[in-house]
Order: C-alpha cells, then structure tokens, then sequence
C-alpha cells in the first residue's frame, strides 16, 4: 500500500487556453504505492491537467515537482524517462504484428543493444534477447493475455487492446503511470479485468495516477480521489469520504453517486 512519499505534486497550477482559464489553481500530490483517481465532469480539466503532468502542456503558472524535480518546461520524453509514463485514450497497437511480439517491440525500446550488437548477435546480444522474453511473457501474464500471445494484436477484442496499449506503456518500465479512461467503451467483464489490472500493477510497486469516468471502476480502486470542477479542484479524500461530500455531489456525481454506491 502507499506511504507518505510524494511522487508527483502539483502547486497552485494555471493553464490558460486562448484566454479561458482550463485549471484554476489547482495543487495535489500523489504518494507512492498508491492509486489516486483524478475525476471530474467534462471539462473539468482533467486531460489538461494530465497534459500538464506527462510534459504535452507547459502551465501558465505553478510548478509540477516528479520525484523531487520540477519537470516544468521539460519534454515528454524527457519526463517518461525520469519513469512517468501515460497512457491515451485512444488505444496505439501494431496490429500486424501479435500480441506477444507488441510487447516484445516495446521492451526493444528500452534495450542497450546498438545496431551493431542487434547485427553480430554477440552473447550480450543473446542474454539481453533472452532477458526480454521472459519480460514480455510475465507483461502478458499479469494482463491475463497470455493465452492470446500468438494472435495478432488486430483479433483482439477492444478491451483486450486496450488492455495490451496499458502492457505497451508498462514495458517502459514506470515509476508513475498515468491512465486516461482506461475503461471507456469497455463492457462490464472487460471493465472488471480492467480493475482487477490496475489492483495488479499497483501491488507491483508501480504507483496510478487515474482518469476515469466510470465510477464503480473509481469507488472500488482508488485509494484516494481528486475532484475537478471548472477547472478547480473542489475535494480530495478516500472513496467513502468523496461519496457524502455534499459539494462534490451536486458538482458532479449526484444520481450518478447512488449507481455507484449500488
């Protein structure tokens, strides 16, 4: 579970969008082992905030602070090789290829093998193959697609993809990730090996930060929930304590709080 370490804070953060204020002040902080759900109705500014977070927006004042660095201004992929890494909501596979060689292409990426070294096949070459294999094979297991590692990704279900997108971004090897509605368009079953996942990668050691409308997936994962409003955050606090805030009802959840508490 989570200790009191801050991985990710964010100090009084403003974006400015062609003179709208998208965020409005918005300060929180994410502890380590944690999973932390970032909810709100549309637009709330919860994409912008997240744009802000993975390094595709610059804020127009406060300061973002990753494992003890202010990340302001750095590039995304400057900051996913600190160890944030996001996931969109859009889902990205190589659907020619199969789902164990996804995995595999997206682990490559983190390999120290050269060109030369990939075109001599030294034993250092072969170890590290090796090495990357057995990654891939225990990434699809803990996204319960071991049985489907030889299919292409193409014949998975839309679940099933967007399951094998999150195992793209794990190959990355996080510290932090960041999920953007994960289970949007997923049915019931796919939403519940969706949640029984993030459970998974969290007891991993990889610590969540979640966008998410679904609110039974929220209620049931988090550890802790911040609301955004026009841009502003209006409660922070464990699932129980979000669900009787009486500001954040009328904000957003209303009857949608008494499905979710069903």
């Amino acid at each position: 579970m989570n200790d009191d370490t801050e991985l990710l804070s964010l100090t009084g953060v403003v974006v400015r969008i062609a003179g709208l204020v998208a965020v409005d002040d918005v300060s929180f902080s994410v502890r380590r082992g944690e999973i932390l759900s970032l909810i709100g109705p549309n637009g709330a500014g919860k994409t912008t905030t997240f744009n802000v977070i993975s390094g595709y927006m610059r804020p127009s004042a406060g300061r973002v602070r990753l494992f003890g660095e202010d990340i302001v201004g750095l590039s995304a992929d400057r900051i996913a090789r600190r160890g944030l890494v996001r996931s969109f909501q859009r889902t990205s596979v190589f659907a020619g290829c199969t789902v164990f060689e996804n995995v595999l292409t997206a682990l490559h990426l983190q390999g120290r093998t050269g060109v030369w070294g990939a075109l001599t096949r030294t034993r250092r070459v072969r170890t590290e193959e090796a090495a990357l294999r057995r990654q891939a094979g225990e990434l699809l297991e803990g996204l319960s697609l071991t049985g489907r590692a030889d299919e292409l990704a193409s014949s998975l279900s839309y679940g099933e993809q967007r399951l094998l997108g999150v195992g793209l971004a794990l190959a990355a090897r996080p510290r932090l990730l960041l999920l953007d509605e994960p289970a949007a368009g997923l049915n019931p079953s796919e939403t519940s090996l969706f949640k029984d996942m993030v459970r998974r990668i969290r007891d991993s050691g990889i610590t969540v930060l979640l966008v998410e409308h679904d609110m039974h997936m929220v209620m049931s994962v988090s550890d802790r929930i911040v609301v955004l409003n026009h841009g502003r955050l209006v409660a922070s606090g464990a699932p129980a304590q979000i669900q009787q805030d009486p500001e954040v009802i009328r904000a957003y959840l209303g009857s949608g709080l008494r499905r979710a508490q069903a």
